[in-house]
């Protein structure tokens, strides 16, 4: 057996295992399925709120998104390592990765900040933050995992997701191109206009947008549906990236190599 060929067994064996633990994790914590429509709604009533009050309520905006994002990756940590969140708790979460958070959303809105200005001067150059945001995307793509599953901050954690894709890229980015397919069935541009837009505050809708397409329902019917079954997606998606995140991090692929041998 070729190393080439030994890796890709490997890297299906944990493809497979990726799988089945998130939907056995799923299936523990199918509470936090409702977690993502929450969350979308609190931030938009904040946004609502926050509409009049200029800087300070694009702030508050900011610092909502923070916290409900480190609630919410504390809770997927919780449920990869196979620990248990009782509903009660919740409240402690929403600080717990709130300044590392806050750390990196800083950096990007900087990034943000300049493509804008850059734009906003000359409309042409429109691919050229559509490209940035896409290459974004792709190579700090592990930053939520690095979240709760790393130890740096700041900088450090920015080149920790940098040294993570080069050393995972293939391994990494199949599935995630996967779970992008159905944008891009819909239209190649719709898909690269998600890899550009995916965020905190529009992720649920950009995947209800996707789901209702398939859907045979209308009205009030299809939104329940849509929103039901786009949050499921987006929690078992969590959920997979986590222990896939977790798999690959903890091995290098000259060991995944070596123990894809070692069982024949």
């Amino acid at each position: 057996m070729s190393d080439f060929d030994a890796l890709v067994r490997a890297t299906l064996a944990i493809y497979v295992d990726s799988l089945r633990q998130s939907l056995a994790a799923l299936g523990r914590h199918v509470w936090i399925v409702g977690l993502v429509p929450a969350y979308t709604l609190v931030l938009q009533l904040v946004a609502g709120l926050a509409m009049n009050l200029g800087f300070a309520g694009g702030f508050l905006v900011f610092l909502a998104v923070a916290a409900c994002a480190s609630s919410f990756l504390a809770v997927i940590g919780e449920a990869i390592c196979h620990g248990r969140v009782r509903f009660d708790e919740i409240s402690q979460t929403f600080g717990r990765f709130f300044g590392r958070i806050i750390t990196v959303f800083f950096m990007f809105w900087i990034v943000k900040l300049l493509l804008g200005m850059i734009v906003s001067t000359n409309p042409d150059l429109l691919w050229v933050m559509i490209a940035v945001n896409t290459g974004i995307f792709v190579v700090f793509n592990p930053i939520p995992e690095l979240i709760y599953q790393g130890r740096n901050d700041g900088m450090a954690l920015l080149e920790d997701a940098v040294q993570f894709t080069r050393d995972n890229l293939v391994e990494w980015l199949v599935p995630l191109a996967l779970m992008l397919v159905p944008f891009f069935l819909i239209d190649p541009q719709i898909g690269f206009l998600v890899m550009a837009r995916l965020g905190v505050q529009n992720g649920l809708d950009l995947v209800i947008s996707v789901v209702a397409g398939w859907l045979p329902l209308s009205g009030v019917a299809l939104t329940l549906a849509a929103t039901a079954l786009a949050s499921v997606l987006i929690v078992w998606a969590m959920l997979f990236r986590g222990f896939l995140f977790k798999a690959l991090y903890e091995s290098g692929r000259r060991q995944r190599v070596f123990a894809s041998r070692a069982r024949g």
